[in-house]
């Protein structure tokens, strides 16, 4: 159930590589099955951050009962990535924490509640 969106002013070479390990690393951290993990990279994107267009990275993370010691430990460990596997600086890593009500999150057409 978690979702992964990356996106990003840079070409990322390896869309693959890099799906699988973000995945790894939020399922690894949430203790979730990477069954139910969806990652999306959109790269080459228009983005303007701090009044320029360097490497730039915004990310979402949606997921059931995220707790805050998990946030703080997945946005160091996902800013690093960022830096690790496409060069961004992490002062330009953005990343957006979601912890969505299990009524208004389905799956095989039922709700989580």
């Amino acid at each position: 159930m978690p979702c992964l969106e990356l996106t990003t002013n840079i070409r990322v070479q390896d869309k693959n590589k890099l799906m699988r390990s973000l995945s790894a690393c939020v399922c690894t951290e949430l203790g979730k099955a990477e069954t139910y993990m969806m990652v999306m990279v959109k790269d080459e994107s228009s983005m303007l951050f701090g009044g320029n267009d360097e490497p730039v990275a915004h990310m979402s993370l949606r997921a059931l009962n995220l707790k805050d010691e998990l946030i703080r430990k997945l946005a160091g460990e996902l800013t690093e990535m960022m830096h690790t596997e496409l060069g961004i600086e992490s002062q330009r890593v953005y990343i957006a924490f979601m912890d969505v009500d299990p009524g208004k999150w389905a799956w095989d057409g039922r709700t989580f509640a």
